[in-house]
């Protein structure tokens, strides 16, 4: 409730402050761009608890008698990044912006073995996959710099960012001809926040209504836990918490530590 609040009461500043400055002007913006969150957690401790797993069961096969390729599941260093924004030019030095942006990235862990022992043929395929999505809604306020060459603004504001967390592991064992065991587990999490943000940009005109801008947007925060909507393999654990076991035994909540630069091109349009 506060969050709305709040947003309804910068709208209706934004909405004042157009209309009692007859010189602003409205803009949007389309982006594309490149999120680099910290995510400290998931690279941290997370990570290491699949591969881990991923290991101990090669370990296991090889031991059996089989033989194969372990893919390690690879560091979260960044996703791509869509949006667009609603800015409002208040005066020639203050303008307040509201955004919405998408940024994904899917990670991937795998393991395929096989052999012969005792004259019998077995195989074994694990594959999986932990996508990480989030959508952040935010209100920025900009301060241009005195540049005649270019707008220069810095800036900042807060986001309510809507996280989601999914697990997809598929698997097939096989002993001769016979399949013996196949199946997929699904968890879906989802997690929010309140962050704020500091932002800085230059933007060029192309014309007197087309110009682009190079923007970064810079969160400080995390997602600090989130919530099993959807578990294909055990129901009863919805509306719990999503965790993890980690390298040392100890189960930890799933967290995703958000704080890193927002980097975009923007396309931006005036009316």
């Amino acid at each position: 409730m506060k969050i709305k609040q709040v947003i309804i009461a910068l709208l209706a500043l934004s909405v004042l402050t157009y209309g009692q400055e007859s010189k602003s002007k409205f803009s949007f913006s389309i982006k594309g761009g490149y999120f680099a969150p910290r995510s400290s957690t998931f690279n941290g401790q997370y990570i290491t608890a699949v591969n881990t797993n991923l290991n101990d069961l090669n370990s296991y096969l090889t031991n059996f008698g089989l033989s194969g390729l372990v893919n390690k599941m690879g560091k979260m260093t960044g996703g791509a990044d869509f949006g667009g924004e609603l800015e409002v030019q208040a005066s020639d030095q203050l303008s307040l912006a509201l955004g919405a942006e998408y940024a994904f990235r899917t990670l991937t862990a795998a393991l395929s073995s096989s052999g012969t022992v005792n004259l019998v043929s077995y195989s074994a395929t694990e594959v999986g996959k932990t996508s990480l999505a989030v959508a952040p809604l935010t209100v920025t306020f900009r301060l241009n710099l005195p540049v005649t060459v270019a707008r220069i603004y810095i800036g900042g504001g807060v986001g309510y960012y809507l996280g989601r967390v999914t697990e997809v592991e598929n698997w097939t064992w096989t002993q001769g001809d016979d399949t013996v065991d196949t199946g997929t587990r699904k968890t879906v999490a989802t997690g929010n926040a309140v962050i704020p943000h500091a932002n800085l940009g230059a933007e060029y005109g192309l014309s007197d209504r087309v110009s682009v801008a190079a923007d970064i947007k810079f969160p400080f925060g995390s997602i600090s836990s989130f919530t099993i909507k959807k578990a294909s393999d055990d129901p009863n654990s919805i509306g719990q918490k999503l965790t993890f076991v980690d390298g040392n035994g100890v189960q930890k909540n799933f967290r995703w530590e958000l704080s890193g630069p927002i980097l975009g091109l923007n396309l931006k349009i005036k009316f």
